[in-house]
């Protein structure tokens, strides 16, 4: 019997062979960039974030071993001197640990850790003037001053080690500035990297997802096409013949057409519907984006009004929290920030819903308790969810702010002066089940001039909590009071970067600012 040589494989070959290639390829990278993605999460949250506050306990032992150094004599001085010794003496080890890692880290930290032990260790115990000098900021030249009011060779002595000791602090205080610097760089790189492996995870399993849906499909064309048509013409054929020769159809051929038929009716069905699957797996990603955008979109402020705001969702793009500044017709700007009980996918669609709302209330009529009560209507009435939301108008020419507070937390208002006053609610949150009657809201004022600013915030930075507790209401509002520069975007950059510094959890809850002011 002569060979005959293999042909070519088929198109359909080809392309099943490639989808299942591309699936595996994907399989294994998605693996391989998860498992680089975790270590790189482990290595912040093991290394980075506890030598930082192993850092910042040291800070304190050694602000606290300087107190001691420059109180008055006494018990209490005593206590607070061993203590912040036995601090260091934990913590200085534990530092030098965690940034071993990294050659640079770890020279600084072992830096700090030889300045702060030679000072402690210099520190003069019997000599007043040369301790003020020791514990001195500003080096050796207090020694040299204390030393010159005294005479005989008991005041030099005291002079050169209060000399020697003065210029260890300033180092300790150099050294831990540097590594200060170093782990929030090293941090903030890690964050980053940690973000763009997240979202190579994400891309390669949208890959997998797309190579699966496309196997499935060519390997159900490739069953139709090599199996169930065959025995598709095979029963056919059978069924035409069988009445001419008068001769019945076997039942078992009977039986195996009706499989086949049965099998094929399903495999379109999966076919159909794994097309369908794929096509939701293309439109889901930039339908989320675009509704993150939604929420945290914020429109052109009115004349004279600077504002900036920033949402970040507790998980993935969507959040039950929106924000939102308008430009009014009648000159003025109005703000809205809002939170929608829960968070997740349902809790984004209702604030989607709030927001489009409130927004298109609001550039038709201007009138805040007329844009709540459109909210309201918004709600349905047999979904559990609720929302609280709190609304301003700055007026630049009239120079007041009026505001509606819906059940929200209350805002935060810094005066020129420093001072920090709380803005109350002026009526209920938002229930699908609690029907508002005339007066339910109502819209309160109070002068607002240049140098003044704004804060509203969700609850979701109040209530956060931290390895220290809660962050609380008082937290801001010392944050505004000392803020330096009283601009909007600097005010929610200063609260963000407390809150990192906190250890606040951000995967709890959603955690929205917004801040304006007037030039």
């Amino acid at each position: 019997m002569p060979l005959h040589a293999p042909g070519p494989p088929s198109l359909p070959a080809l392309v099943l062979a490639l989808s299942a290639l591309v699936a595996g390829a994907s399989a294994v990278g998605g693996y391989l960039v998860n498992e680089r993605h975790e270590s790189t999460v482990r290595h912040l949250e093991q290394k980075i974030r506890p030598a930082q506050g192993a850092l910042a306990q040291a800070r304190t032992a050694v602000g606290d071993a300087r107190s001691a150094c420059l109180a008055e004599d006494g018990a209490q001085a005593d206590a607070l001197r061993t203590d912040a010794r036995t601090r260091l003496a934990q913590r200085l080890p534990e530092l030098r640990a965690l940034t071993a890692y990294q050659p640079q880290l770890a020279a600084v930290a072992q830096e700090f850790d030889r300045t702060t032990t030679d000072w402690l260790d210099g520190l003069p115990a019997a000599d007043r003037a040369a301790a003020l000098a020791a514990c001195s900021g500003s080096g050796s030249a207090s020694g040299g001053a204390s030393g010159s009011g005294s005479g005989g060779a008991s005041g030099s002595g005291a002079v050169g080690a209060g000399a020697e000791a003065g210029e260890g602090y300033p180092a300790v205080h150099r050294n831990a500035d540097r590594l200060t610097v170093l782990l929030a760089a090293e941090a903030h790189d890690t964050t980053a990297d940690a973000t763009r492996e997240g979202r190579a995870v994400l891309f390669y399993l949208l890959v997998l997802c797309g190579g699966l849906v496309v196997l499935a499909g060519l390997t159900a064309r490739q069953i139709t096409r090599r199996l169930l048509a065959p025995l598709a013409g095979i029963e056919q054929r059978l069924r035409h013949d069988a009445p001419a020769l008068d001769v019945p159809a076997p039942a078992a051929v009977s039986r195996l057409a009706h499989a086949a038929d049965a099998l094929r009716t399903r495999l379109r069905t999966a076919q159909r519907q794994a097309h369908r699957d794929h096509q939701a797996l293309v439109q889901n990603g930039p339908c989320v984006q675009g509704l993150g955008a939604i929420l945290a979109s914020r429109h052109r402020a009115g004349p004279g009004v600077r504002a900036h705001g920033d949402l970040v969702a507790a998980e993935g793009l969507l959040a039950g929290d929106y924000l939102g500044v308008i430009a009014l017709p009648d000159g003025s700007t109005a703000l809205l920030l809002g939170d929608v009980s829960g968070h997740g996918v349902e809790a984004a669609l209702l604030a989607v819903q709030l927001k489009c709302a409130l927004r298109g209330a609001l550039r038709t009529a201007a009138d805040p308790v007329a844009a709540v009560r459109a909210a309201w209507h918004t709600l349905d009435p047999e979904d559990e969810h609720f929302t609280t939301l709190v609304l301003a108008r700055i007026d630049p020419r009239t120079g007041r702010l009026s505001w509606l507070n819906a059940g929200h937390e209350r805002p935060f208002l810094r005066r020129a002066d420093g001072t920090v006053e709380r803005l109350a609610p002026t009526g209920p949150l938002l229930h699908p089940l609690i029907e508002p009657g005339p007066g339910t809201w109502s819209e309160h004022s109070t002068p607002f001039h240049p140098g003044d600013l704004l804060l509203l915030c969700t609850d979701g930075l109040t209530e956060g909590r931290g390895p220290g507790g809660e962050f609380g209401e008082q937290r801001v509002a010392d944050l505004l009071a000392a803020l330096p520069e009283r601009t909007p975007d600097a005010a929610v950059r200063a609260l963000h970067a407390e809150a990192d510094r906190f250890g606040l959890d951000w995967r709890r809850d959603d955690v929205t600012a917004l801040a304006a002011t007037v030039s």
